[in-house]
């Protein structure tokens, strides 16, 4: 294997430093035989999904990794490929995944990750028996953890990087069950300062997509702090962000809370065996998570501020508004492409379509 110095390769100045921040080291080049040999010619499949399938593997050094192939090879597939090795061998974070490295040999394109030997959180949250093994003090590691990485992707890492498709299913969990943000395949970088920007195409997941990003084909920061949001309720409540008949989360949520029922929103599993306590900063986090799913992106707070509420239990909190400024029904209504189903990342129709 050779190492390849890839464009760009030293980070811009970050607005902040952190001990968080791992130092930077190079990206390899594997050859695509190594990876063969490695996966035992990809033999022991982890996960499929909308942009490739994940094999484990073993270097000859003993170390683990995942490696994903691209499904298909298209300008589209081609382009996401070289945009999440761009962005993600600039990243050095304890909550983002740490890239090793790529292969690409003619048509077939693969990156090398450092393996999570407790898969994704959606796993975890959605398998009964698997789900009970989380008490609410590590399901409040994994979103803190999730806010963490998400602030140095947004303010720290010195891109401003929007990732665009936050969601459990994006989130592994390493061996002590610390998440790391994956998925880059859509994430794109801002400019400093910049608060939003338009897109051709709206990109993401039915169910944790930001209504004003639909409604306006502008992203921004916010629609990643919506689609946390939802993360958050799903961890909570243990159901999925859009169910088959049709009805959203954050619309079951809502109803809960406006009736003074939030608590309902917590399994039933963790409601009866956390004490009053931890029941207390339960809701809590519910209530954060209805304010970074606001319909109006402006008045959502920044990961930022949604971090000072975690950590900061007497700091009072803003009432969520349900307002009908945009409409909570439109993702409902929206004209999905076919291919694209509640759960699954894709490109949904061009923003000119509509």
């Amino acid at each position: 294997m050779a190492v390849t110095s890839l464009l760009d390769t030293v980070f811009r100045r970050r607005k902040k430093k952190s001990t968080e921040f791992i130092s930077y080291t190079a990206v390899f080049e594997f050859d695509l035989d190594t990876i063969k040999a490695a996966t035992n010619d990809f033999s022991e499949l982890v996960g499929r999904g909308g942009f490739g399938s994940v094999y484990k593997g073993r270097l000859q050094n003993g170390q683990e990794i995942a490696v994903k192939i691209l499904s298909t090879s298209s300008i589209r597939t081609e382009r996401q490929f070289h945009n999440e090795l761009n962005i993600l061998s600039k990243l050095k974070h304890k909550n983002v995944i740490n890239l090793l490295g790529f292969c690409t040999k003619r048509d077939q394109h693969g990156l090398v990750y450092e393996f999570m030997p407790n898969s994704s959180l959606d796993c975890f949250i959605l398998d009964p028996q698997r789900a009970a093994q989380l008490n609410w003090e590590m399901c409040r590691n994994i979103i803190d953890g999730i806010a963490r990485g998400l602030r140095y992707l947004h303010e720290e890492s010195g891109l401003w990087v929007v990732h665009r498709d936050i969601k459990p299913g994006n989130i592994l969990l390493d061996s002590d069950l610390k998440p790391k943000i994956v998925g880059f395949e859509l994430a794109r970088t801002m400019q400093q300062g910049e608060n939003a920007a338009e897109t051709t195409e709206i990109v993401g997941t039915v169910g944790y997509l930001d209504p004003e990003y639909i409604r306006s084909g502008r992203v921004s920061v916010k629609s990643d702090v919506y689609a946390f949001g939802v993360t958050i309720l799903t961890i909570i409540s243990r159901r999925k962000a859009w169910s088959v008949d049709g009805d959203s989360l954050i619309k079951y949520v809502r109803r809960c809370w406006n009736r003074g029922e939030a608590i309902d929103v917590i399994h039933e599993v963790m409601r009866e065996e956390e004490r009053e306590y931890s029941i207390s900063e339960i809701l809590r986090y519910i209530h954060i998570a209805l304010l970074c799913v606001d319909e109006n992106a402006e008045t959502r707070p920044s990961i930022d501020k949604v971090l000072h509420w975690f950590s900061c239990f007497s700091s009072p909190l803003p009432e969520p508004t349900f307002g009908n400024r945009f409409l909570a029904e439109e993702e409902t209504n929206w004209p999905w492409s076919p291919s694209l189903s509640p759960g699954h990342s894709s490109v949904t129709s061009p923003i000119s379509s509509r």
